[in-house]
């Protein structure tokens, strides 16, 4: 049975803990304007789930949408695009010209390691970083397994050099399981955003769960093609 990590331990609290104190600092400091996180009309190899939402979830996308109602900077992920990240491959590299290659390789590592199989993820809370706003939480023991192996055997295909492009000076996969909800044009998310999170930290958002999936995907998975007609 997995047990969920608390208090000091937890690497959520951790994370969250350091926007705090940063947001504290510059407090009231200019808070200059950035460009887009990632090209908008790029797509990336990525695998995932696209899960069903809980009343919860639905419910804090829906108050992030109407918080930030009105501010260009503001950009909330769609309810009917959520998605939960199993492990991104390439960078966003791809457009209609241009598409992946090596696809029967891809293929196979993907059925080998993820296809047909679920993943789970529990004890979901929001995560705050200084220009964003993540909901994250800990998958079950065979997920992470699983992803430690998609992992190593991606390091030894053709994907290996894209693979350290979309995480470059890693050698390990993610430690966050996560799903972007906001992510905000400027150096951190504005005081009212702020202040959402500071009341809402605490709150906790249930599991969700869903078969893992290999996509053709925008940065927020408005776009989600399959990888030239691999069934699903």
């Amino acid at each position: 049975m997995m047990s969920y990590p608390t208090g000091p331990a937890d690497i959520y609290s951790r994370r969250s803990q350091e926007t705090l104190a940063l947001w504290q600092k510059d407090r009231g400091k200019e808070n200059p304007l950035r460009g887009e996180f990632y090209p908008e009309n790029l797509k990336a190899i990525a695998t995932g789930i696209q899960p069903r939402l809980s009343q919860s979830i639905v419910e804090v996308l829906e108050r992030l949408q109407a918080l930030t109602a009105g501010d260009a900077n503001a950009d909330v992920m769609q309810i009917g695009h959520f998605h939960l990240t199993f492990l991104a491959i390439t960078p966003a590299i791809f457009d209609d010209n241009n598409v992946p290659e090596q696809t029967a390789e891809l293929k196979h590592l993907f059925a080998q390691h993820c296809g047909d199989r679920p993943l789970t993820v529990h004890e979901l809370r929001l995560v705050a970083l200084p220009n964003q706003l993540l909901l994250a939480g800990y998958p079950d023991d065979e997920s992470v397994q699983r992803r430690q192996a998609f992992w190593r055997a991606l390091q030894h295909s053709s994907f290996a050099e894209q693979l350290k492009q979309r995480y470059p000076g890693s050698d390990q996969p993610p430690a966050f399981w996560h799903s972007t909800l906001l992510r905000y044009h400027a150096g951190r998310l504005p005081p009212y955003v702020q202040d959402f999170f500071i009341a809402q930290q605490t709150a906790r958002y249930g599991t969700v769960s869903g078969n893992i999936k290999l996509r053709l995907v925008t940065y927020n998975w408005s776009v989600a093609e399959t990888i030239l007609g691999l069934p699903q």
